[in-house]
Order: structure tokens, then C-alpha cells, then sequence
């Protein structure tokens, strides 16, 4: 054991899933953190046991610690700001049960294909237009020039690209605008809008909204410019755009102008804030306090850690204080597209709203009581039933067959060869005995999976904009290339 071991003793668990020990430092004599401990004793020497966290099931802590652990528990109840409310978009599932398509019968699963194609053909197949190729978008250039890129990053920089100039095509770029990022990830297309839409004299600016704790190496070059522009040029954009655009107290402002540009709190004060809800899933938000000699005024980043289905975007200080709001999101998954779209035509938004660029994903993740255009679905003939076999049948978009590679080598008959005995369909469930080679599985998928983002369109029509659907890249940069651009019509 070497001197490093000695000093600080490691946990001799093997991780079998990662292969190796347990990096988790343990207490002077003993061989096993408090995860691992094998025995664990309570300090009247009775054995004591590591159970789930009421508060977040994902941690776990000792049954005989539960109430210290409660009044300290990072995942605890939290007073809320005024921006989350408890499911505000996420109105309860109802109707029957989804289940896989290895439970569903045959014949629902074959009629269910005759009607994605019925319904293409009729309303969607010439409604979905092909966006023209354009060169690199000049604040994406950078990147995309470096060297050592791999083509994965290189195809999401085109993504990235094309999207920014699908915004700037449809005219909403404007001044004082709050360009919202939704499922923000690490934050760079919203990196890529500031640079592109957001520089002095522009009033715009932008702000993140992601539920997950990520690296926020984006967010920190975005606030190392504007700190330093603030402290060699203490203009009152700068000021503004340092803290997302919200308005500070005289104090404040007065420090930044004299280069005390410190009392912006460091990232690890920015995040700590965070509300757990009834199901034991955190929601965290990033409101940050400015603190002065006589009072602190409460303020917040331009990211937001916080569930889409429980955000009330009008509610946002940085929100609040712009002209518009644009929406954009680069693979939006499931129902998180349906949560945005609520956030967004939800009655105290929609004033303000100006437009949407969603590039959406993961329809298999979709959820019925979330879906923003059930009723839409409803009047095309598509029911709750219908519904959920679409939600097993849209991953064939991408996921080819379903087959593994060994049972595709094994197999003597090819899909399409198959036959079977159409007398006996009314027993079948499942997929088996469907007969469609794999690119007619796929083509299904792609219908299927426009078929939702056509009633999103049609629920945007309503709402008051004008939406349609578009290819924005070549299915070889990604299969998932549709997204649903909406434009709010401005009454004369």
C-alpha cells in the first residue's frame, strides 16, 4: 500500500459494473465506506442498515441517522420561487394503460399502420418542407474550424448551425428579446445565440432552462466576457447582461462601475438552491442573492435548473423584463417538447411569445395526458388506444427491426419472406408475424413520429401562430432532422 493509501485509506468494494474499487475515502480503521459497509452498527453496537431517502430515492442513508439526515438532505423541501409550480405543465395521465408491442394484439398494431399512412398521405406527406443547405453559421465557425473535431461534434455544429439561421430566417431576432434554450443540456446553442444576437448594443439576452446538473463550462465563458467587459467598460447593458438582465439596486451597480465585480457569486453558489416534489424528484432553480453593506436584493443566473413541466416561464425575472421571448431547443425529448409548448402558449407567456424553433426527438418518450394535441389527434380518428401503439411504433424510425445483431445473422428469413397463417391473426401479439422488411418498419416510424409533431402543429394554429413542420438537415447528418417552427401571428 502506498504512502498516497495510507493517508487516505480507499473503500475496498469492487464495483463489478465499473471493474474496479470503490474510489469513496473511508474513516481511519475501517475498510469500507458508508455505502459498502458490510456490517453497519449503530453506536449501541445494534446492527443498523442503509435505507432509501424519503426525499430523494436515488441516496440512501442509515436508519438510525434518518431525521439528521432529513434536516440536512440536499434533496429536502425547499420554499419555492414564484416560477415553479408543482406540475403546472404536466396535466395527469388518463385513459388506458400503455403497453408494450410485444403485448399488443396484431390486428390493433395492423390497423394502427394503416392509419399513420392514410393520414400521411392525406395531411402530413406534402406539409413537411426541406430547409436549403446553408454554409456554417459565422458564430459557429470558430468551432467548427477547430482541429481534432470528431464527426459526431462536427454533426452537431451543424445542427447548431442550420437552426440559427432558421431563427434569423424567420425573423425573430429582434432587440430585447429573451432567447430561452429549453432542455438546455451544456448550454451550447444558447452559447452560440448569445455570441450571434446578443452583443452590445442589443438588449437581448439569453437564458437556459435544464432540469439535470451538468458542467456549465459554456455559462461560465459567457459570464467571464461580460464581467470582464463590465469591469473595463461599466455600461448598463453589460451591467445588465452579467446577471441575465435583471434590474439591481443602485449599490450594485455602483460596485461593478469601480471594478468590484465579486459579489456575483461563484458557480458553486449559483446552484446550490433546490425544491424537492411529492414523487421525490428534485427540482432545482438557480436563484442567487446579491448581497450589499445594507441589504441583498434577490436576483438570478441566466440558467435555471428546473423541470419544464413545473416552470411558469412568465414568471422568470429575466422573462418578465423583455419585450419577446423566443423559444429553440436542439432535440427536444418526448414530452419535454409538449412541457415547452405549455410553458409557451400558456396564457401569462403567450403575449410575449413571438416564436418557437424545436428540433424534436425521442417520441417513444411521449407521454398522452402531457401531449399538448390529443384532441387535435381525436378528430384525425387517432384515440388513446391509438395512441400508445404509435408510441411503440415510432422507434422503428431508428432502431431498425428491433432485432439483435446475432438473432439478424441467425435468422434464415428475411421479414419480408415471411408467412404465416392469416386465419390465426386474431390470436397474434406482437410484431412477429408482421411481414414488413426493415425499411418499411422505418418508414412507418418516420410517419408515426410526424404524425405527433403534425398535431403539435395543429395545437400551435390554434394557439396563434403560424406553425408548420420542416426538414432542417439531411437525414445523414441526423436521423432525427424534423423540427416544428411557429411564428405568432401579428394582428394588424
Amino acid at each position: 500500500m502506498t504512502k498516497e493509501q495510507l493517508e487516505k485509506p480507499q473503500c475496498q468494494f469492487f464495483v463489478v459494473r465499473k471493474k474496479r474499487l470503490c474510489r469513496m475515502t473511508v474513516r481511519p480503521g475501517r475498510n469500507y465506506c458508508g455505502e459498502h459497509e458490510p456490517q453497519p452498527r449503530t453506536e449501541e453496537g445494534q446492527d443498523d442498515t442503509r435505507i432509501p431517502c424519503p426525499n430523494d430515492p436515488k441516496h440512501t442513508c442509515y436508519a438510525s441517522k434518518l431525521e439528521k439526515h432529513l434536516a440536512i438532505c440536499n434533496a429536502r423541501q425547499q420554499e419555492r420561487p414564484e416560477y415553479i409550480q408543482q406540475d403546472v405543465n404536466a396535466p395527469p395521465e388518463t385513459g388506458p394503460e400503455r403497453k408494450p408491442l410485444s403485448q399488443t394484439p396484431l390486428i390493433k398494431i395492423m390497423k394502427l399502420i394503416d392509419k399513420v399512412n392514410y393520414l400521411y398521405e392525406k395531411h402530413i406527406k406534402d406539409e413537411i418542407g426541406t430547409l436549403s443547405e446553408r454554409d456554417i453559421h459565422p458564430a459557429v465557425k470558430e468551432e467548427w474550424q477547430t482541429d481534432g473535431r470528431t464527426e459526431s461534434s462536427l454533426r452537431h455544429l451543424r445542427q447548431a448551425s442550420r437552426l440559427m439561421y432558421l431563427i434569423e430566417e424567420e425573423s425573430l431576432v429582434h432587440d430585447n428579446t429573451c432567447y430561452v434554450e429549453l432542455g438546455a443540456g451544456k448550454g451550447h446553442l444558447s452559447y452560440f445565440a448569445w455570441q450571434a444576437w446578443c452583443s452590445p448594443p442589443s438588449r437581448s439576452r439569453v437564458l437556459l432552462v435544464e432540469r439535470a446538473a451538468l458542467r456549465h463550462k459554456r455559462d461560465n465563458k459567457i459570464r467571464d466576457v461580460l464581467l470582464n467587459q463590465a469591469s473595463d467598460k461599466p455600461t448598463q447593458h453589460v451591467i445588465d447582461n452579467a446577471v441575465c438582465g435583471h434590474e439591481r439596486d443602485n449599490n450594485y451597480k455602483n460596485q461593478v462601475g469601480n471594478k468590484q465585480v465579486n459579489t456575483v457569486r461563484n458557480e458553486s453558489e449559483l446552484y446550490e438552491k433546490q425544491s424537492s416534489n411529492n414523487n421525490g424528484n428534485t427540482i432545482r432553480d438557480t436563484s442567487s442573492e446579491v448581497k450589499n453593506d445594507e441589504k441583498s436584493n434577490e436576483d438570478m443566473s441566466f440558467r435555471l435548473r428546473a423541470d419544464l413541466a413545473h416552470l411558469v416561464l412568465d414568471a422568470v425575472p429575466a422573462v418578465k423584463i423583455c419585450d419577446s421571448v423566443v423559444g429553440f431547443a436542439k432535440h427536444l425529448c418526448g414530452v419535454a417538447t409538449d412541457y415547452s409548448m405549455r410553458c409557451l402558449t400558456a396564457a401569462g407567456s403567450r403575449g410575449k411569445a413571438r416564436g418557437l424553433v424545436l428540433a424534436t426527438c425521442c417520441h417513444h418518450r411521449c407521454m398522452r395526458g402531457a401531449y399538448v394535441a390529443n384532441q387535435q389527434l381525436q378528430e384525425l380518428g387517432i384515440d388513446a388506444d391509438d395512441f400508445n401503439v404509435i408510441l411503440g411504433v415510432v422507434s422503428w424510425a431508428t432502431c431498425g427491426d428491433g432485432r439483435s445483431r446475432d438473432k439478424k445473422l441467425d435468422s434464415s428469413l428475411d421479414a419480408e419472406d415471411r408467412t404465416f397463417n392469416t386465419e390465426n391473426l386474431e390470436n397474434e401479439v406482437g410484431t412477429k408475424a408482421l411481414g414488413l422488411s426493415r425499411d418499411a418498419r422505418e418508414e412507418v416510424g418516420r410517419r408515426a413520429k410526424a404524425l405527433l409533431d403534425w398535431g403539435r402543429v395543429l395545437y400551435l394554429r390554434g394557439c396563434g401562430f403560424d406553425a408548420r413542420l420542416a426538414y432542417y438537415v439531411h437525414n445523414s447528418v441526423s436521423l432525427e432532422n424534423v423540427c416544428i417552427i411557429a411564428k405568432k401571428i401579428i394582428k394588424q
